[in-house]
C-alpha cells in the first residue's frame, strides 16, 4: 500500500524533471570527477538518467512496482559498467549517490511537507528514499568492479600477447599495434632476464607493472625488464640468489627476442649462487654458438697436458686459464685460485715447461685462452674430483 497520498505522489511525479537538474547540478559542484563542463546534449542525457532513476524508486519503492524494480537495479549496474569505462572510481560514484540522495529526498520531503502529509509518512519516506540509494549504489558498485575485473583480464591478455610476440621476434608494425592494444607504452630498451625456476614475489614487485612476464613452455620464466641501465644489473642477478638466472643483453625495446635467446644461452652458466650476465660472458657464449671451433680450440689448448693425470691436467689448465685472465700478476692469480702465490710459481714453471714459446705468441695466447674457458665449462669426471 502506498505510503503517501495520490496528491503527494502526483506532485513528486511531476517535479522528478527538476529534481533531477538539481541532483546532477550539486553532484557536478560537488564531485571531482564530476566537475568537467558537460556539453548541453550529454548533461540532458544524465538528467533524464537520473529522472528515470527517481522514477523508478517512485514506482518501485512507494507504489509497489517489482518490474521496475529489477529495470531500475539492471540499469544502475549498467551505469557502474559506463563509470568504469570512463575512468572515474568508484569513490566518485558513490559520492556522487550520497549528494544525488541529499538533494532528491530535500525536494521528496519538501513536497510531502507542503502536502501535510504526516510525520510517519515523511519518516517512511525517508527510510525508502536512503534504503533505495544504497540499493542502487550496491549496484552500480557490483556493475564497475565487474567492468574492471573484465579490463584488467582483457589487458593481461594482450600484454601476454605482446610478450609472446616480442619472445618471438615478431616484426616492428605488429608489435607496435599489440603494445597499443595492451596500452603498455613502449620504452626505449628491454633486457630479458631467465629465471630457470618460480621467481620471487619480491622480484615481481621490484620490477613493477611494467615489466613483461613470460613462462616458456616446460622452461624457465622469461621477464623483459624495460630501462635497464648498466650498473643495475648484477643488482638484478642479486634478487635472484637461490635460483639460476642470466640477464640477456639490453636492445631495442623490438629486438626483445635477441635478448631473450642470448639470455636462455647464458642460463647454462648460471648456478643458485651466481646469476650469469650475457655481457660478462661473450667469449664463452661466441664460442658456445660454434661448437666444432670451441672443441678444436679446447683440444689444442689442453693437448701438452695430455700425457698427465687427470686431477694434475685440471690443476694446471685452470692455473693456465687463470694466468691469462690476470695477465700474469701471480698475487691476484693465487687470489682467483685460493692457493699461495709460491704454489702458482711452482704450477707455471711447470707450464712454461710443457707449453714452451706458444705462451709468448700473442695468437697462440688468445688461441689459449678461449681454449681453457672451453676446459673450465667442461665437467670433471668423478676420478677427477676424487683425485683431487
Amino acid at each position: 500500500m502506498p505510503i503517501l497520498t495520490d496528491r503527494t505522489l502526483a506532485e513528486l511525479r511531476a517535479s522528478l524533471p527538476e529534481t533531477a537538474s538539481a541532483c546532477v547540478e550539486a553532484i557536478v559542484e560537488e564531485v571531482p570527477g564530476y566537475d568537467r563542463a558537460f556539453d548541453p546534449a550529454l548533461r540532458s542525457n544524465i538528467e533524464r538518467a537520473v529522472e528515470q532513476a527517481l522514477s523508478g524508486f517512485v514506482a518501485t519503492q512507494i507504489e509497489g512496482d517489482r518490474a521496475t524494480s529489477r529495470s531500475t537495479l539492471d540499469g544502475a549496474y549498467r551505469l557502474g559498467q559506463g563509470e568504469a569505462a570512463s575512468g572515474r572510481s568508484t569513490d566518485a560514484l558513490l559520492a556522487a549517490y550520497r549528494v544525488g540522495a541529499r538533494v532528491a529526498w530535500a525536494q521528496f520531503a519538501g513536497s510531502a511537507v507542503a502536502a501535510e502529509e504526516p510525520a510517519a509518512n515523511v519518516a517512511a519516506l525517508a527510510e525508502k528514499t536512503f534504503a533505495f540509494i544504497d540499493e542502487l549504489s550496491a549496484q552500480s558498485l557490483a556493475g564497475h568492479t565487474a567492468a574492471l575485473t573484465a579490463r584488467t583480464r582483457e589487458l593481461a591478455r594482450r600484454r601476454d600477447q605482446l610478450t609472446a610476440a616480442l619472445v618471438a621476434g615478431e616484426a616492428r608494425p605488429a608489435l607496435e599495434h599489440l603494445a597499443e592494444s595492451a596500452r603498455w607504452k613502449a620504452p626505449e630498451t628491454l633486457t630479458a632476464l631467465v629465471v630457470d625456476g618460480e621467481p620471487r614475489t619480491a622480484l615481481a614487485t621490484a620490477l613493477g607493472e611494467r615489466a613483461l612476464w613470460s613462462p616458456v613452455a616446460d622452461g624457465p620464466t622469461v621477464v623483459l625488464v624495460p630501462g635497464v641501465r648498466s650498473n643495475a644489473r648484477n643488482g638484478l642477478l642479486e634478487r635472484c640468489v637461490g635460483t639460476p638466472a642470466a640477464l640477456g643483453p639490453t636492445v631495442a625495446w623490438t629486438d626483445a627476442g635477441e635478448s631473450v635467446r642470448q639470455a636462455l644461452r647464458a642460463l647454462r652458466f648460471a648456478s643458485a649462487d651466481d646469476g650469469a650476465d650475457c655481457d660478462e660472458l661473450l667469449p664463452e657464449l661466441a664460442l658456445d654458438s660454434a661448437p666444432l671451433v670451441a672443441t678444436r680450440l679446447r683440444e689444442r689448448a689442453v693437448a701438452p697436458l695430455e700425457d698427465l693425470s687427470p686431477a694434475k691436467r685440471e690443476v694446471l689448465a685452470e692455473t693456465l686459464l687463470a694466468w691469462l685472465l690476470h695477465q700474469g700478476r701471480r698475487d691476484e692469480v693465487a687470489g682467483r685460485l685460493h692457493v699461495h702465490p709460491q704454489t702458482v710459481r711452482y704450477r707455471m714453471n711447470t707450464v712454461r715447461e710443457l707449453y714452451g714459446d706458444a705462451l709468448t705468441d700473442p695468437r697462440r695466447v688468445l688461441e689459449l685462452t678461449l681454449g681453457l674457458l672451453v676446459e673450465a665449462r667442461t665437467e670433471p669426471t668423478s676420478d677427477t674430483k676424487d683425485e683431487r
